[in-house]
């Protein structure tokens, strides 16, 4: 563990960690496991876990991993799960090349982007929710990918917290 940081002077950059230092925390098979409801064929899987943690700026690598794998551990916190990933309706994360390289017709990823909570925040067909989803799922493959993976946990976490507050109702 690095020792803490002394307190920034106005205008004072702190020298970045060495890669190696975030690469050295960064579990793939953590991933992997998390993913697994959402994805079912391990060669698919690996891919988009290579994509988040092997490519990309190491920070970005670092960043995702650490937010994915919070939300991972919050949806242990509460339990087993109950069946498989919440089955609501999702959208494809295209595969998003500069216009010099794009071939043919568009192709997705193979992991898709749960709308049910992103409906919380916009309704269902509207152009905020278009503007959501075009927002998470733009960028190179690291960022689309790795919001694509936080909003499918956060689609377990909130399918788990109606559960739950349906099971405290009074009958």
């Amino acid at each position: 563990m690095p020792p803490p940081r002394p307190p920034r002077e106005p205008g004072h950059r702190y020298p970045s960690l060495p890669s190696s230092v975030v690469s050295a925390f960064l579990r793939p098979a953590r991933l992997d496991a998390l993913l697994a409801p959402w994805m079912p064929d391990a060669e698919e899987r690996a891919f988009v876990v290579r994509c988040i943690v092997g490519e990309g700026p190491v920070h970005h690598r670092g960043a995702s991993y650490t937010l994915v794998c919070l939300l991972g551990l919050l949806l242990e916190e509460l339990g087993p799960p109950e069946g498989g990933a919440p089955s609501g309706e999702s959208l494809p994360v295209p595969i998003r090349l500069p216009p010099h390289l794009a071939r043919g017709s568009e192709h997705d990823y193979p992991l898709a982007i749960p709308l049910a909570p992103l409906t919380r925040l916009a309704p269902k067909g509207s152009p905020e929710l278009a503007a959501l989803v075009d927002c998470l799922t733009d960028g190179p493959p690291h960022h689309a990918l790795a919001n694509a993976a936080m909003v499918c946990l956060l689609d377990a976490l909130f399918a788990r917290a109606e559960r739950a507050r349906a099971g405290a109702e009074p009958a």
